[in-house]
């Protein structure tokens, strides 16, 4: 893994900061996101059954399973919105703020986006009310596929987020 050395005042090592410490509060709001999208889509009545009570009573623990999820979102994210310029703020709220609220906002609606799709439900629910014994690297890795889809853009291990046209 290549460490990036950052100017401390640099726009992106603030707004790395600000959704690091936002990630455990938003992968537990995605989560909530994920339920209620479920419904809609696949219980738009409210009728119970043992499928749809087990969804709502599951409650995300542990967040692990998304941590790298989370990781390319947030790299998405500065990787269409990073510029190192940092903006002057009139309101009294440190960048850090800003930036934790403007990212809170940004990977709720990417997430109700994406949950617009049933494979991304069907995954995100195999990695938490489904969680499979064998195998749950299968669901991560569809996760992934997807989100590269959806953006238009290659996820490499080595070189990082690309647009499809590198």
């Amino acid at each position: 893994m290549i460490h990036r050395k950052l100017f401390p005042f640099d726009k992106n090592y603030i707004l790395k900061e600000a959704q690091a410490a936002s990630r455990e509060v938003l992968l537990l709001r995605m989560m909530d996101i994920v339920k209620e999208a479920y419904h809609q889509l696949h219980n738009p009545l409210g009728l119970q059954d043992d499928t749809t009570r087990k969804i709502h009573q599951y409650h995300l623990r542990n967040t692990e399973r998304f941590q790298e999820f989370y990781d390319i979102m947030a790299g998405i994210y500065r990787f269409r919105h990073g510029d190192n310029q940092l903006a002057f703020m009139w309101d009294g709220r440190t960048h850090l703020e800003v930036y934790q609220e403007e990212w809170g906002q940004v990977f709720q609606d990417w997430i109700r986006t994406l949950c617009l799709q049933p494979n991304f439900l069907k995954a995100v629910l195999e990695l938490t009310v489904y969680y499979p014994k064998k195998r749950p690297e299968l669901a991560e890795g569809r996760m992934k596929n997807f989100m590269a889809q959806h953006f238009e853009l290659k996820l490499h291990k080595r070189r990082g987020i690309l647009s499809q046209t590198a």
